[in-house]
């Protein structure tokens, strides 16, 4: 007569084969007769009543507590894989479910209303800008009564009886600068022209050869006469501009620091000393005087703008999805 077999005798069954280092043998034995793992549940499942089979439950745990099975499952898995298939998980899931439809369909001008309106305020970023100001000023010195101003560039000197146009030498190499020097008074390339915020540089002789024939050989002779107050006017782009000596020096060939700019409108005025020779350079400087420079201020303004860029591709589904994901998140 057959019977089922007691727990007690499946343990020492187990227990001997475990002794026997026979444990492969019980795997196929339990294989045999379709008593696999939870990782299999098909073949633990009662297919009509969605129920374990009692006696692979019991197998089961056996195996696992004398460890003839690897404990690969998470526990939730185990809980899950028992309750899946009850009739009152199934319609608890699909009540769920019709439920959130549901509500969703009738609450919808709800939702689209509040994505809408966001609780965040909107705070414009600012930024401090600094912008240099000029203030209105005259372009040109007030002209004496009867007084005109000559077509080009020239320079006057009342005290030293100086009155030259002022030629403008597209080099600086030496040779094209004593060519120019036979027609007037040179401007130096690559300093401010007169009128402009900067170093204008002029130079002229203060001799030359006798046999070499020009107008403006001895433009500059008496230059060393100029002192602190003596005043010179230039005429450029039918504007004038009076210029004031404020300072002179006499400098090496070398020293071409004279030549840097500045920050507000000067006239250098340059020739060679002693007359009749080139060992050192006379530098006369002169302030512009009139029309009056004013020199720019530095404003600082706190200026608006957007904290990002505008978009360009708002109505697009990765849009709409980013709305709503910042207007529930409150970002």
């Amino acid at each position: 007569m057959n019977r089922e077999p007691k727990i007690s005798e499946i343990e020492k069954l187990i227990d001997h084969f475990k002794k026997t280092e026979r444990e492969h043998e019980l795997l196929e034995v339990l294989k045999h007769h379709h008593i696999k793992g939870p990782d299999e549940v098909a073949d633990v499942i009662d297919d009509t009543t969605h129920e374990f089979h009692k006696e692979s439950i019991i197998i089961n745990r056996m195996a696992w507590r004398e460890g003839l099975k690897k404990k690969t499952l998470h526990p939730f898995k185990r809980f899950f894989w028992y309750f899946r298939n009850k009739w009152y998980v199934r319609f608890g899931i699909y009540w769920a479910l019709l439920f959130m439809v549901f509500f969703s369909f009738l609450n919808a001008p709800i939702f689209f209303s509040r994505l809408n309106i966001s609780e965040k305020t909107d705070s414009p970023k600012t930024i401090i800008t600094q912008e240099i100001v000029g203030e209105e000023m005259e372009k040109s010195a007030s002209l004496a009564q009867g007084e005109v101003i000559p077509k080009g560039s020239h320079i006057k000197i009342p005290k030293i009886k100086v009155n030259a146009p002022i030629v403008f030498s597209p080099t600086a190499d030496e040779e094209t600068i004593q060519k120019y020097l036979l027609r007037g008074v040179v401007h130096y390339p690559g300093t401010a022209k007169p009128g402009e915020v900067g170093n204008t540089f002029l130079t002229g002789h203060s001799s030359n050869f006798w046999w070499i024939k020009g107008s403006y050989n001895y433009v500059f002779v008496n230059l060393d006469k100029l002192v602190a107050g003596d005043q010179a006017v230039i005429y450029h782009n039918e504007n004038k501009y009076v210029y004031t000596v404020a300072s002179k020096k006499v400098v090496t060939p070398e020293e071409t620091s004279v030549l840097k700019q500045t920050d507000t409108p000067i006239l250098t005025l340059m020739t060679c000393t002693p007359p009749g020779t080139n060992w050192r350079r006379l530098i006369v400087r002169l302030e512009q005087t009139s029309p009056k420079y004013v020199k720019p201020r530095i404003v600082t303004k706190e200026t608006i703008v957007e904290e990002k860029l505008v978009s360009t591709d708002s109505n697009s589904l990765g849009a709409w999805l980013k709305k709503i994901w910042e207007s529930i998140s409150g970002k």
